[in-house]
């Protein structure tokens, strides 16, 4: 059994649990609260200090870059050609650049601010404008639909999928769904991984903060 434990929300965890869910192995979501966290934290149950972790047969996993892989090589999503391998973590990379742009903002306290910061970034030509269109000019060159042209889902479309749409959900002020019209790729895109049948059985459930992984979440954006 594995049990993956972090907090409700999607953040550093989901695309463990969607590669945990995809793997077929067992496992357990246990979701903590703060209060949770810190009690886990006391006792010494957090390697580093942080969630979330992978309690595994062979012992606990840490650090969700960590996690991620591990779930996805069980779930057969790195694939077996170093050289397709590395395309992979090629785009893995890409996403880890313009993301780490956003996370900044996030420590600024007043909203016009943080407002007028998020929207810098998807200006013409901005860090995370960049970013999405080279995912759009990715997707526009395969086949196949999946984002590193494989014949079927890899962990780079797990964790294109999942941290990219996650940003339009509104529930990061200056970011609105409206946005994503400038990527119609990245909609096309959306449409090909939600209706997967596995990516859709695992979102087929009432959940608020996880709508955006839902077949045709966007059609009125």
């Amino acid at each position: 059994m594995h049990e993956l434990i972090y907090f409700e929300s999607p953040g550093y965890a989901e695309p463990t649990r969607l590669c945990l869910e995809l793997s077929q192995v067992s496992w357990k979501n246990t979701t903590v609260d703060w209060d949770g966290f810190q009690a886990l934290k006391d006792s010494g149950e957090l390697p580093h200090g942080y969630l979330p972790i992978l309690k595994t047969p062979q012992g606990t996993l840490a650090e969700s870059n960590a996690l991620m892989r591990y779930a996805a090589a069980l779930a057969g999503l790195e694939p077996e050609d170093l050289f397709l391998r590395g395309k992979v973590d090629e785009i893995l990379e890409l996403i880890q650049g313009w993301r780490a742009s956003f996370t900044p903002t996030f420590y600024i306290e007043d909203l016009d601010e943080k407002i007028a910061a998020r929207k810098a970034l998807f200006e013409e030509g901005a860090k995370i404008d960049l970013g999405l269109k080279n995912l759009e000019s990715l997707v526009e060159a395969s086949s196949t639909g999946w984002i590193a042209d494989t014949e079927d889902m890899t962990l780079a479309d797990v964790k294109a999928f999942l941290n990219t749409f996650m940003m339009f959900s509104g529930q990061f002020d200056g970011i609105e769904a409206s946005m994503l019209k400038s990527y119609p790729s990245l909609m096309k895109y959306h449409d090909h991984v939600a209706n997967d049948a596995r990516v859709k059985a695992y979102y087929d459930r009432e959940d608020e903060l996880r709508w955006v992984y839902k077949p045709g979440a966007f059609n009125n954006a």
